[in-house]
């Protein structure tokens, strides 16, 4: 955490989004509830609400290369608080607590679409090249503090406080981190002004061009392209576990929403622990770190599915978190070196759109499947579909490539 003492931005960056993404867990976790209490098929609808909008991410790098990413994000901040204000408005009509909950949902998904490649883009303007991984060590379990000790509030939250003031503490939330990056674009000052002469002196492209330069710079990441589908296999599976959590919890392990808002903590802090504990892992090559972590998540996966006691399934997706968390990291960091700046918010976008264009089925299979096939079918899909994927990542990267090596070969 030092690294943070070190570089002002980061730190105005980090303690923003702390308090954003914890008033949207708390969010998060009253308005699953609240929606599963009264119908767990409106669960899809509110999942479809937040996978959709991620598919424009691809759209959301294009914008951020071609304008301040930090001015984006800040812009952002401020419309999804404004767009939360009118949720809080809206409670005052009767029957309006589940509408309002699943559009909210779903503009603060859109505006994660082009919050997400902007901010992706803007880090590593933030501190030198060699404290690149701590920086995102550190920052990327920003969003995992912030979940955890969210969703265990938010569990507590609709009885202790109710659910109007769940609303202004997300809303507040949000225009906090608007001020908070404010004061992080003073850093910025010498940057802003070299990119735009940047950009004064590069020939403007068309909207359709520039899709397609992040499209071909994500073509110069052979290992995501061979694993994408398995990937996507795994993504649907688990949207759809995790679109259906609030009714597993409450229909197979007959636990209370405080419960639910403790097992989703869970996973949040394992995400959080992995985060934190990638950057020791550096001594060993990427291949041994990933395929050891993303084979563990899927036994631990596979195990949570057998799961009837609350918490052990707490315990098990602990695990499962820091697995996760682990590999994730050592992935996007190496991700976030092998894609060029000058396109790296295209890049991004356009992997970001790709990595989650199964997430919208996922959350409509839940609903269809969801008084046709057990409960657990998602967690042991997902489980079974991580194994071919660790053979993937051991069998085309290269045994000895290290941290900031060159991108990995597809194997011939």
């Amino acid at each position: 955490m030092g690294i943070l003492a070190r570089y002002a931005g980061l730190r105005s960056l980090w303690l923003g989004q702390l308090l954003s993404q914890l008033g949207n867990a708390v969010f998060l976790i009253m308005g699953l509830w609240e929606i599963q209490l009264h119908s767990p098929f409106l669960l899809a609808i509110a999942g479809l609400a937040m996978a959709l909008p991620p598919l424009l991410a691809a759209a959301g790098g294009v914008v951020v290369d071609r304008f301040h990413p930090g001015r984006l994000m800040l812009y952002t901040d401020l419309v999804r608080g404004l767009a939360v204000a009118l949720g809080l408005a809206a409670l005052l009509l009767p029957g309006a607590l589940i509408p309002a909950v699943i559009a909210l949902l779903a503009v603060n998904s859109l505006g994660a679409a082009l919050f997400a490649p902007a901010e992706t883009t803007l880090l590593p303007r933030l501190v030198r090249a060699e404290d690149l991984t701590a920086a995102n060590g550190v920052y990327n379990t920003t969003a995992q503090i912030s979940g955890a000790v969210g969703a265990a509030i938010g569990g507590a939250a609709i009885a202790a406080i109710g659910v109007g003031w769940v609303f202004g503490f997300d809303m507040v939330s949000f225009w906090v981190s608007g001020l908070a990056i404010v004061i992080m674009l003073r850093t910025l000052g010498p940057w802003r002004a070299e990119r735009a002469q940047e950009a004064a002196q590069e020939p403007q492209e068309g909207f359709g061009a520039s899709l397609l330069e992040g499209f071909r710079a994500v073509r110069r990441l052979p290992l995501m392209l061979d694993l994408m589908p398995l990937i996507l296999i795994v993504n649907f599976a688990f949207m759809a576990g995790f679109t259906m959590l609030p009714y597993w919890i409450h229909r197979t392990l007959s636990a209370t929403a405080l419960a639910y808002g403790m097992i989703d903590a869970a996973w949040a802090a394992g995400l959080v622990l992995g985060g934190l504990a990638a950057g020791s892992l550096r001594r060993w090559p990427i291949r041994d770190v990933a395929s050891a972590m993303f084979l563990l998540q899927g036994l631990l996966f596979g195990a949570f599915a057998l799961s009837h006691l609350a918490w052990l399934s707490g315990v098990l997706l602990l695990l499962a978190g820091i697995a996760n968390g682990i590999g994730n990291a050592i992935i996007f960091t190496l991700l976030q070196r092998l894609v060029p700046e000058e396109v790296r918010g295209r890049a991004f976008g356009m992997l970001f759109t790709l990595l989650g264009l199964a997430n919208p089925l996922g959350s409509l299979a839940a609903g269809a499947l969801l008084h046709v096939l057990p409960l657990s079918w998602p967690w042991i899909l997902g489980a079974v579909s991580m194994f071919p994927i660790v053979v993937g990542i051991w069998h085309l990267t290269p045994r000895d490539l290290g941290w900031q090596a060159d991108p990995p070969q597809a194997a011939e």
